[in-house]
């Protein structure tokens, strides 16, 4: 088997990896050319595709430790796309299983894996720590773990969230937070909580919500029951608690913006359906999840050491869900 990687021939070629992969599997996406001199050049260094073939092979695992956060829902459904998207595009084979808490994951780890982080906790990765393939967690972020990752900048979202609501004149400002604690979660209030601090606030309330439609919209509801002075304005930590708090407040009598104004996390088809339209956090899911593909690809083709950390940045759609002071 050549030990020859497509790196090698990227860097002799002066072009990326993904170029390669595309003109040794006659992908129309670049140049005809430059894809003829890129595969002479590769047969000249001794380069054996079927054997690249046979090690591009990758194992996607969405682990579910609940459900109530990775369920089927456009978010995740475009994250799984983006991921099945570039394997294709780089010619990988992709199998994909699902792995709860407690499976026995050992005959999972027979090849690099990508994996569905967003419902773990650092206890839950022991099995992959074990493991002689790269793995590379996708939508989570453990600092003090030995894996490389693929995220959104939690931290940068919630600190837009705060910024652009004292920004609209608002300074009783509360946080929507999910009832069962995870990264992604407590990172946002961390960057919201630090753009409230910079303005010498505080947070107003920080409400603890299933992170369900239904659920949201219950507890919310819960909350509301006999409350007196509301904050003016919530950053909810995604788009499904922002949605059924709203049906919460409006049930309650509250009419949004006038009354309250509410900025949710992750620009889900349903935010531009909803009335008023939702104020957001736009993550580009598709992209996590090929970004996520073209790391891990790398790792295992430089065999790398290293651990990187790659955050997604994030924009905010501005709508009609926040009212000016």
């Amino acid at each position: 088997m050549s030990k020859l990687k497509m790196s090698d021939i990227a860097r002799a070629a002066g072009v990326s990896t993904a170029s390669v992969s595309n003109a040794l599997n006659h992908k129309n996406r670049i140049n005809p050319q430059k894809a003829e001199a890129i595969r002479r050049l590769a047969a000249e260094m001794g380069y054996i595709p079927e054997a690249a073939a046979q090690r591009r092979s990758l194992r996607f695992i969405i682990y579910r430790k609940h459900g109530k956060v990775v369920m089927d829902t456009a978010f995740f459904a475009q994250l799984i796309e983006g991921v099945q998207e570039e394997c294709r595009r780089l010619s990988c084979d992709l199998l994909i299983n699902k792995a709860t808490a407690g499976d026995d994951v050992a005959a999972l780890l027979d090849r690099p894996v990508l994996l569905l982080a967003t419902e773990m906790d650092a206890g839950d990765l022991a099995p992959y720590r074990e493991t002689k393939h790269p793995v590379l967690l996708l939508d989570s972020d453990f600092r003090l773990e030995p894996f490389s990752s693929v995220s959104i900048d939690n931290c940068e979202a919630g600190y837009l969230a705060g910024q652009y609501l004292l920004g609209r004149g608002h300074r009783r400002v509360g946080f929507l937070d999910s009832a069962l604690p995870f990264n992604n979660m407590a990172d946002r209030y961390l960057g919201f909580r630090t753009a409230l601090e910079e303005a010498g606030l505080t947070c107003a309330a920080r409400v603890p919500l299933e992170p369900t439609m239904e659920g949201a919209a219950r507890d919310m509801a819960a909350w509301l029951a006999g409350r007196r002075g509301l904050p003016t304005a919530f950053f909810a930590g995604n788009d499904i608690m922002a949605i059924g708090a709203s049906l919460a407040l409006k049930q309650a009598g509250f009419a949004l913006p006038r009354d309250v104004s509410i900025v949710g996390m992750d620009d889900i088809p349903m935010c531009l359906v909803v009335e008023p339209e939702l104020t957001t956090i736009r993550v580009e899911k598709q992209e996590l999840g090929m970004i996520a593909v073209e790391r891990l690809i790398g790792m295992m083709e430089e065999n790398r050491r290293a651990h990187q950390r790659t955050r997604i940045a994030v924009t905010l759609m501005e709508r009609q869900s926040v009212r000016t002071l």
